[in-house]
């Protein structure tokens, strides 16, 4: 019998995390542990689950075995994926490990579909639809969500070197033994791109399975900045904690695949958006801070801009 651990990751979004228990509960095929890793949540996610009849002393829900671990501070995506699946890989003997944010919602089919296609790799996806709208894609390009629904939705194919990492992803316990754990000190924004280089490297790239639907709020946030009289463009966030762990983890990211000459046009055009678009030095300051520190793999820098 093949034993999946599932490992959700969660903070601050109690309502959503009951909707994400409640679909892999209702799996056609049930794991074998559902491991909820709380990243030092404070709006009661504890209080919630235990009113909720999920968390209990019998550490059963649904006839599924559950472990709810609260991590002793919020150190990110990063460090809830690093330690969910550290968690789970040292506990054992797990044949796979499903890894998803709080507010996915995996269609019942959903890690049946995968399981069923795990001869094809270490390293499968199932395709993230948008869980308001189904013709369209949750991440990712307009035009190219278009391409993926309309050929690939809801038909037997598999798109190969494609992945949307930490969302319904099945890893087996040959990528973890070969790959290790996610960078937790990356905190959020580019931790879930170093895992999938990480595996890419170890010549194990991933596969999304068609008929594996995973369910998920569609990222509706605009990053896009356009500058130089529209003809450039960067991604700019205004939270600037936020905007050091994107600059950071993706110098880190770009060094790790040997992209030099992208971490020069990055090095460029942000320094350029930043002094004419309006001169702004904090920013200046912040970016190449980051820059330097994703050239040398320093994480924490982020906390300087945290209130």
């Amino acid at each position: 019998m093949i034993q999946v651990a599932a490992i959700v990751v969660t903070f601050n979004r109690k309502e959503f995390l009951i909707h994400c228990i409640e679909a892999i509960c209702s799996q056609k095929f049930h794991p074998t542990v559902i491991y909820i890793i709380d990243n030092h949540s404070t709006d009661g996610t504890d209080k919630f689950l235990k009113e909720k009849g999920i968390v209990t002393n019998e550490e059963m829900y649904n006839g599924i075995s559950l472990k709810y671990i609260q991590l002793p501070i919020n150190g990110g995506g990063s460090m809830g994926f690093h330690e969910g699946l550290k968690r789970a890989y040292q506990d054992g003997p797990y044949d796979y490990y499903w890894v998803m944010d709080d507010d996915g919602e995996p269609h019942p089919d959903c890690l049946k579909e995968l399981l069923s296609h795990r001869n094809i790799g270490e390293y499968l996806s199932p395709l993230v639809i948008d869980i308001k709208d189904h013709n369209s894609m949750a991440f990712g390009d307009g035009e190219l969500c278009d391409i993926y629904i309309n050929k690939y939705a809801d038909k037997n194919k598999i798109i190969p070197n494609r992945a949307n990492p930490f969302n319904g992803i099945l890893y087996s316990k040959k990528y973890i033994e070969a790959v290790g754990y996610p960078q937790k000190e990356m905190f959020i924004w580019g931790d879930e791109i170093n895992y999938d280089i990480r595996g890419r490297k170890k010549g194990m790239p991933p596969s999304i399975i068609c008929k594996a639907i995973h369910y998920h709020p569609r990222n509706r946030a605009q990053h896009s900045k356009s500058f130089f009289f529209g003809t450039k463009k960067v991604i700019f966030v205004n939270n600037k904690w936020k905007m050091y762990c994107r600059c950071c983890n993706a110098i880190y990211n770009y060094k790790l695949t040997g992209n030099y000459i992208q971490i020069i046009k990055e090095f460029l055009l942000y320094n350029w958006f930043f002094l004419f678009s309006p001169f702004r030095p904090d920013w200046i300051i912040l970016f190449n801070r980051a820059f330097i520190n994703g050239l040398k793999g320093k994480f924490g820098g982020h906390r300087k801009y945290m209130k």
